[in-house]
């Protein structure tokens, strides 16, 4: 501080050095905020990727307990050797079936309440096919539901009573019609070990 005629003021040291205290202040609270809208930009989309996630697995889950006994025929109209066939296609599965529930729009005529259904994983997604049709011809249009993305593991596990295989029917009872209960295991995004276990309805009784 220097007095001029009795009046105190600053120098223009102490100027610089208020300014540049005042610049930081300012560049640490832009940061700051920035740093706080982008990990709110990420909590909202890791939030949306969570609810899409829990879609995903209910509608699954809805497909498999509503499976329905019946065994279903190929493009060719054969039968099929079981009501719910699972392969292993490298390392993922895919898995394919017959689900009764089919919503039934009105004015749309008489429809099938049952439907034809197959889960695949295609370039790092989960794909739900299907078909409103139990037994789709090889004209049949399937309609196409991206149901997950950023997905790394598909597979689906089926218990026979004894043992859990990836493949359905199991080589050691070809004519198994039905496993007794399913295991899904997933990896979607940073949530790498997601598990959902249904029983399937002949195993409720």
């Amino acid at each position: 501080m220097k007095t001029y005629n009795g009046v105190r003021g600053f120098t223009l040291v102490e100027l610089l050095i208020a300014v540049g205290i005042m610049a930081l202040i300012g560049t640490a609270g832009s940061l700051l905020l920035n740093s706080s809208l982008n990990n709110q930009a990420v909590i909202e989309q890791r939030q949306q990727n969570l609810e899409r996630l829990a879609l995903a697995l209910t509608i699954f889950r809805h497909d498999i307990e509503q499976l329905t006994p019946r065994i279903p025929r190929d493009s060719q109209g054969d039968v099929m050797p079981a009501n719910i066939i699972a392969a292993q296609v490298g390392e993922d599965s895919e898995l394919e079936f017959v689900h009764a529930g089919r919503r039934v729009l009105p004015g749309r005529g008489l429809g099938s309440k049952l439907e034809r259904v197959r889960y695949v994983k295609e370039d790092e997604a989960l794909i739900r096919y299907s078909a409103g049709v139990a037994d789709p011809a090889s004209n049949t249009h399937w309609q196409r539901q991206v149901l997950l993305t950023d997905v790394s593991q598909f597979v689906v596990e089926l218990y026979d009573g004894e043992r859990w295989s990836t493949f359905w029917p199991p080589s050691t009872q070809i004519n198994a019609s039905q496993p007794k209960a399913l295991r899904m295991l997933t990896a979607v995004g940073v949530w790498d070990d997601i598990r959902l276990n249904v029983l399937l309805p002949e195993a409720i009784q």
